[in-house]
């Protein structure tokens, strides 16, 4: 019996390797007509081009699909640099802020611009923070050496920082002298000056600028203020104050006189914000002044602010910009000059 299965046991083997060479051969087929067809439906995709996005599907010279993994440019490219943040299309409108022009507070009503004041300083990224977390752009009026020298490695990353994340930085002078107290030459020195690290920075030259304690607006006819203004506007500045000034900077000084608690400090910081606002009644606009040069006006005093702001007229006032609210909407008008940064920038500043 054992001779007699023999044969059997041979043909079964032989048609076991002949299917198994058609089922291979089969797949083979199909594997050859499967790429073909991915390869026409691929040259489809790139017709006319060898880097299109026809059919809403990227691909690169070869036909095949780019990684849609690649990040998309966060910002705009404007004079071979990404200015950030920002997508814009087109050019820019003619600039709606006058240089020598002196604005104590915005143009629309139903805005309320929230500007800091002296920095940046050990505070400002733990203000950073909040702004995000709330998507609320500010102005930053920005000194060269004050409370830090602006050309120290940490305040360079977190001045970045600020104008990355959207928020307008502008000028508060060099070293935060009263203005009326120097002659032209001086005070364009005190102007060129933070010019040349933003630029070496950030590579922008703001338009928009803040004098310390306000010295030289508060009049057009006083010899002192005209010789200030004049000289920012041959500067091209447009020269900003504002109508709500929180007294963070007069009583949070650590004098003795001035000691007060988180809570007594913030009821008299409230009541001059509060005071302005029901003043000039609902709707009106407003601009305010802080400094993130202080602790508890950073964890403080700002948070409440917001929270205020945004219960106004029912929700119905925008926080913006110092630039947006004077009606400069369009962020590439926040600056005189927009370009690369330097490739190497001083670690100290120099007197």
């Amino acid at each position: 019996m054992t001779s007699e299965k023999k044969p059997m046991q041979t043909k079964n083997k032989v048609l076991i390797a002949a299917i198994t060479v058609l089922i291979l051969a089969g797949a083979a087929v199909g594997i050859y007509f499967g790429v073909r067809k991915d390869d026409h439906t691929n040259n489809n995709l790139g017709q006319g081009s060898n880097n299109s996005t026809s059919g809403g599907t990227p691909t690169n010279s070869g036909g095949l699909p780019t990684p849609t993994d690649v990040p998309a440019l966060n910002g705009t490219m404007i004079n071979g640099t990404l200015f950030p943040y920002y997508h814009l299309t087109g050019d820019a409108p003619p600039p709606v802020g006058v240089a020598g022009t002196v604005y104590t507070n915005c143009r629309d009503n139903n805005t309320f611009s929230i500007s800091f004041d002296d920095g940046p300083s050990q505070w400002t990224p733990e203000l950073l923070d909040f702004l995000d977390k709330e998507n609320i752009k500010v102005t930053f009026f920005v000194n060269g050496d004050n409370d830090g020298c602006i050309y120290e490695p940490k305040i360079q990353e977190t001045l970045k920082r600020a104008y990355k994340s959207g928020h307008q930085i502008a000028s508060h002078t060099w070293s935060h002298p009263m203005l009326t107290t120097l002659t032209a030459d001086a005070i364009a020195l005190q102007m060129t000056r933070v010019e040349d690290a933003l630029r070496d920075i950030l590579g922008v030259v703001p338009r928009y600028m803040r004098p310390p304690f306000g010295d030289g607006t508060f009049g057009n006819k006083n010899a002192n203020d005209l010789k200030v203004q004049n000289t920012l506007k041959s500067l091209g500045y447009v020269i900003t104050t504002w109508n709500i000034a929180t007294k963070d900077a007069d009583i949070d000084d650590n004098l003795p006189s001035h000691k007060l608690s988180d809570a007594a400090l913030l009821a008299v910081e409230q009541k001059e914000v509060t005071m302005e606002v029901d003043h000039d009644g609902p709707g009106s606009p407003h601009m305010v002044l802080m400094h993130d040069t202080y602790m508890r006006t950073v964890r403080l005093l700002a948070p409440w602010v917001v929270d205020y702001a945004k219960k106004l007229n029912n929700g119905g006032y925008k926080l913006v910009p110092v630039a947006t609210c004077l009606g400069d909407d369009d962020p590439r008008n926040w600056y005189k000059h927009i370009g690369p940064p330097a490739a190497t920038t001083p670690t100290t500043c120099t007197k």
